[in-house]
């Protein structure tokens, strides 16, 4: 059976690819209902706004800027890519909800954000 890596995808926020150490993403839609008398005793409904949502986790990396990732804060808007395993990606312009970090006593500092998409976002090759 063949199967996927978590280790072979990546993020890049701006072009710059982070040093992650897990992603999630989910597509979500509001459904506007569209019942009526042509429908009897059925609920019809179509999807009127998509987004995506999703967590990025990451290694703190100076080099990367003072946050360890470009334009990285709460309020900001980043262009994101989200690759999967394989050659698939989302790429979405996104709003950054909340920004996390965690300074272990005896490791790495990490940061983790929220974000949300703003306008379209795709997903493919």
């Amino acid at each position: 059976m063949a199967y996927r890596s978590g280790s072979d995808g990546y993020v890049e926020i701006g072009g710059v690819r982070l040093d992650v150490t897990a992603w999630e993403a989910e597509e979500t839609a509001e459904w506007a209902e569209t019942s009526g008398t042509g429908s009897p005793g059925f609920r019809e409904a179509v999807p009127v706004k998509k987004c995506l949502r999703g967590t990025v986790k990451a290694l703190f990396d100076p080099a990367k800027g003072p946050k360890g990732a470009p334009h990285v804060a709460a309020g900001a808007a980043v262009e994101i890519a989200l690759r999967t395993a394989g050659s698939e990606s989302y790429r979405a312009t996104a709003n950054v909800l909340q920004l996390r970090w965690v300074t272990p006593a005896g490791g790495r500092v990490a940061f983790a954000f929220d974000f949300e998409s703003t306008g379209a976002f795709t997903y493919g090759a």
